[in-house]
């Protein structure tokens, strides 16, 4: 869009239309060469993108993420910085099997693997991710965001595979990753393994079973689930319970538990039993949970081992190891055992309790706990040559730093999120890598015979065959920040650009992604994957729900921006995001920044269209107004430039709003239109600029539209971040008398406009005001014309050092200045406006006064702030006094 398309009929169009520029302004971008740090200069900093599923298309929560990550790669690229964004997907293994393996059920294959075979079944998933992949790429451009495309990556394209393998590879040869028998979790619908993290847990109401295994067992437990008790093999303990203390160490034989099977049980000590909870002893099944098979190793380790006895198997049924319950469902034997306890007269409790459940996110069933022979990453063995585990490295980089040293040390913000990690690192099991699903790198193993062969290429030789597995999603977004930069390759971006600077990431990914990027990248480069990352929380609807297809309530980020331009979807978003808190999206915040993007625009039109440049400003004749401006305008760009530095993004985008709308828009344009001056002119082509550079990393497109098309200038993309060096030199650093604007002009015109409008004085009504202003009357008389101008319905002003009261009046107070409107008293309303003004400054005061006389607030509050709150107390205490004073007179 050009400067002459811009305006229509020589005039600059009354409004901005997102759909007319969003388009040609993102491939002028695109164009300039400016998205590719090689054009750019400067220090090196980078981002890189977290790569959204090839399931389907962005969502509202990947409007927010790309809002997040272009913010702040716009803000960095304008304080000079050689700025990288890399974009990229994922290809979402177990999720886009998933969905595509649906949908072909939908179309009447009912079972896609056996009806087309790996390649066939493979060949229909990449035709569906490539076409997922295509429309998720031209929405991350939709939203505006910066991305290098010259350097798009996908989690599955052959760079990446690359990567993988060789990550694989060299872990396995260090005898971090194994091939081991452990209890997994197993989704029966997907026939696949899932890592605790990806487990969604559900609550629901459960019957929780208090009973014997026999009539002579000495020691009573309590089941959720009493059909894998014909698994049990143990009974833990903890080892200073009184109660079973004698036991420990005996074993029990049980006939026909259940009517079926004969158990063989071990009284065990276990320090993490919780002697409180239940009974105080736990029916071990080492074959159906993960913390019972730790049970199982650690006897196996005192050589004390206990059975392991599978009963339920990878269909979900209960397997001959059950005797009369095999072939039936776990539910149906659970029904069964009960009866069975009941009728033996072994049941002594049932209660109703509430359990969270963990199913598959994917698949969507409850998941069984399994003994299986999969892939693991042990994270407790020290690594070859390193005397360190992987787990100590995941520590040591949040903590005191990679190796100990500071500049290699990952700072989480909020502060919280670390204590949640350092807990989760704490409880981390080795990492089950391995998938039963087609979608996803191959495990690079192969066999033949009794041998085996890990490698980067398939060993020579015939009769090998490889893994039928494939590796987990997140082991290969694990080496997004490296394998992005051209990793195993020593190449100039991976010198440049890594440890990448900064990442985002929602809380609810903090354990999948984050802390495996923190465990691949410090195993494989030697260093952090990141230096700052940025929590936030989920995006949800206005009631408090998590978007869904299943709530009914999913909005398209498409849609909004159609109907109200990218840079309004973008600075909601934003200004309702705060670090690690979850936010609510209301179209109605939507339409509210679409007005703000429209102020903006208005406020640019005004400018050009009503003013002259002028290239000089005359410091001697700045007035109050000016002064206010140029120090308020300081004041923005330091705060703003702080929020950005800290990731406060909603806190900046808030202070932006309030100077365009507030001071800006409503004060200092309008004092422009009666105080004529040049430097009038110097001002607000000074300000407007670097308002338009502050905002657009929130809004780039219409700040783009505006410094191009309006003010004819080029690249706003570049320029360099506004400096509050030339607001400096004019006002200094905190001016005195940039503040009496405020004061005594700002403030009277308020007051004068809410009295009037208390008390419903109709805006065309003309009144005289007379104020009397003691040691600040020739302040206030320098500021007649403005306090008469500024829509206040003044059109006779007297201002005196004092005076009588006068009677018939409305009366206001700012500070100690007291304020008469003669000619519209209605005396009850009067009564009754003085009123709730003394009663709200009373409170006010009180509130004041409790803060300075608490000793903590006083003695660790910087002085500064002390003495203003004594300040604002003062004035209070004066305009209180004058009120009460008015009150008096009127009554």
């Amino acid at each position: 869009m050009t400067q002459e398309e811009t305006q229509i009929n020589g005039e600059i169009a009354k409004s901005f239309e997102p759909s007319l520029y969003e388009d040609g302004v993102y491939k002028k971008w695109e164009e300039s060469g400016f998205f590719n740090p090689d054009n750019l200069a400067g220090d090196p900093y980078s981002i890189m993108m977290p790569p959204p599923n090839v399931t389907g298309v962005l969502h509202l929560g990947h409007a927010l993420e790309n809002s997040l990550m272009d913010v702040m790669a716009r803000y960095q690229r304008m304080r000079g910085k050689k700025v990288l964004l890399l974009p990229g997907t994922d290809h979402a293994a177990v999720a886009t099997q998933a969905k595509v393996e649906k949908i072909l059920m939908d179309q009447g294959v009912a079972n896609p693997r056996e009806a087309l075979g790996r390649e066939g079944l493979l060949e229909k998933i990449r035709e569906y991710a490539e076409g997922s992949k295509t429309t998720i790429l031209s929405q991350i451009r939709k939203m505006g965001t910066s991305c290098d495309w010259s350097r798009l990556s996908y989690t599955f394209d052959e760079k990446r595979n690359r990567s993988v393998n060789e990550v694989f590879v060299r872990m396995y040869h260090d005898g971090l990753i194994y091939r081991g028998y452990r209890v997994v979790n197993w989704s029966v619908k997907g026939q696949s393994t899932c890592s605790d993290d990806e487990l969604v847990h559900v609550e629901r109401t459960a019957k929780f079973y208090t009973f014997k295994y026999s009539k002579d067992f000495p020691i009573t437990i309590a089941s959720t689930r009493p059909e894998t008790k014909l698994g049990d093999t143990a009974v833990a303990v903890h080892p200073e319970d009184e109660r079973y203390k004698q036991y420990i160490g005996q074993v029990f034989d049980v006939k026909g538990f259940g009517g079926a099977v004969d158990l063989k049980i071990m009284i065990i000590a276990d320090e993490n039993v919780d002697p409180k909870f239940g009974t105080g002893a736990l029916g071990v099944t080492p074959a159906h949970s993960a913390i019972d098979f730790e049970m199982y190793e650690k006897q196996k380790a005192k050589g004390q081992p206990i059975e392991l006895v599978q009963v339920i198997g990878h269909d979900g049924l209960m397997m001959r190891s059950a005797d009369g319950y095999a072939g039936k469902t776990a539910e149906q034997a659970r029904q069964e055992v009960v009866a069975w306890l009941n009728d033996n007269g072994l049941m002594e409790k049932e209660e109703d309790i509430t359990q969270n459940v963990g199913t598959s996110d994917r698949f969507g069933d409850i998941v069984e706990a399994l003994p299986m022979t999969q892939w693991f990453v042990d994270v407790n063995k020290p690594i070859p040559g390193r005397g360190k585990s992987l787990k100590d490295l995941m520590r040591e980089a949040v903590t005191v730093g990679h190796q100990g040293k500071a500049e290699q040390k990952i700072t989480i913000r909020p502060e919280r999120f670390e204590k949640v990690y350092m807990n989760w690192i704490d409880n981390l099991r080795d990492w089950c890598i391995s998938r039963q699903i087609w979608w996803g790198h191959r495990i690079p193993v192969w066999y033949n015979g009794h041998e085996t062969y890990c490698g980067l290429t398939a060993p020579a030789g015939e009769g090998w065959v490889q893994d039928e597995d494939t590796l987990d999603t997140w082991f290969s977004s694990g080496l997004w920040t490296f394998s992005t930069l051209g990793w195993p390759d020593k190449t100039d971006s991976l010198k440049t650009f890594h440890p990448t600077s900064w990442m985002q990431m929602g809380y609810e990914i903090l354990f999948f992604w984050m802390a495996r990027m923190i465990l691949m990248t410090t195993y494989t480069l030697d260093e952090i994957p990141f230096k700052d990352v940025y929590i936030h929380g989920i995006l949800r609807d206005d009631k408090g729900r998590k978007f869904s297809k299943s709530s009914g309530n999913n909005v398209d980020p498409l849609e909004v921006i159609g109907k109200f331009g990218t840079d309004a979807l973008r600075l909601s978003l934003l200004s309702g995001v705060t670090p690690g808190n979850d936010a609510r999206y209301y179209e109605e915040k939507v339409e509210g920044a679409r007005n703000l993007v429209n102020k903006l625009w208005n406020i640019s039109r005004y400018i050009k269209q009503t003013q002259s440049s002028s290239a000089v400003l005359d410091t001697d004749s700045l007035t109050l107004a000016d002064k206010w401006i140029l120090e308020k305008m300081r004041s923005l760009i330091v705060e703003v430039t702080e929020d950005f530095e800290n990731f406060q993004f909603a806190q900046a985008s808030e202070k932006l709003r309030t100077f365009t709308w507030d001071d800006l828009a409503d004060w200092y344009l309008e004092v422009s239109k009666f105080e004529k001056h040049d430097n009038k002119q110097y001002i607000l082509d000074l300000v407007l600029k670097d308002l338009v550079k502050l905002w657009h990393p929130f809004i780039p497109f219409v700040t783009e539209v505006v410094w191009r098309d309006i003010f004819g200038l080029e690249a706003l993309i570049v320029k360099e971040w506004p400096s509050a060096a030339a607001y400096e030199a004019a006002v200094g650093t905190n001016d005195a008398e940039a503040h009496l604007f405020e004061k005594y002009a700002k403030n009277t015109v308020i007051a004068i406009r809410n009295a009037r409008s208390e008390n419903r004085i109709e805006p065309a009504k003309k009144i005289k005001a007379v104020i009397y202003a003691g040691a600040a009357k020739e302040m206030i008389e320098g500021q007649s014309a403005l306090i008469k101008n500024l829509r206040t319905g003044i059109d006779e002003l007297e201002i005196k050092a004092s005076g009588e009261k006068i009677d018939k009046a409305i009366f206001a107070a700012v500070g100690d200045i007291g304020i008469y409107l003669i000619g519209a008293l209605d005396e009850a309303k009067e009564k009754e406006r003085i009123g709730k003004e003394i009663a709200n400054l009373d409170k006010i005061i009180g509130a004041t006064k409790g803060k300075l006389s608490n000793k903590e607030f006083v003695e660790r509050a910087p002085a500064a702030v002390v003495e203003k709150e004594k300040e604002k107390l003062a004035v209070w205490e004066a305009e209180a006094a004058k009120l009460k004073e008015q009150l008096a007179n009127l009554s």
